[in-house]
């Protein structure tokens, strides 16, 4: 087995872990974008800065409306304005100081009752970053 291939495996097994101290992941809902699960969690996903999902579950979409402002498209069956969504930068390409602000009520914002609000940024202003988001 190449060296690569055995690294691999190896931060397979080490992130296996770390979900398994968190929580077993169930099979993704049809309307997931990327294909992430997880027990008790209605929603969930992996944003890039420019708006890109990694992976989710329970969003049908995410749009990029302006500079470090995000809009996250939840499945019919979950009602945004009833949520308490939780939101982190991603580690890799956030400068340390930055911001994440998360609404759920992004029928204001985004203009559909279904979609939850996420500004990113930093003390200058906004600024496009990566982030991560759960609805539990």
């Amino acid at each position: 087995m190449s060296r690569i291939k055995k690294t691999a495996m190896a931060v397979a097994v080490a992130l296996t872990s770390c979900v398994g101290a968190l929580g077993a992941f169930a099979v993704p809902a049809l309307a997931d974008l990327g294909g992430a699960s997880g027990p008790g969690v209605r929603a969930a996903a992996i944003v890039n800065a420019n708006g890109f999902v990694v992976r989710s579950k329970g969003v049908t979409g995410v749009r990029k409306i302006a500079t470090g402002q995000y809009c996250i498209r939840l499945d019919a069956d979950i009602n945004a304005a009833n949520t308490v969504p939780v939101a982190t930068t991603q580690w890799t390409g956030s400068p340390w100081d930055s911001s994440i602000f998360v609404r759920p009520d992004g029928n204001i914002v985004c203009g559909d009752s279904r979609d939850i609000f996420v500004g990113t940024g930093s003390a200058s202003g906004a600024r496009d970053t990566g982030f991560h988001v759960i609805i539990p």
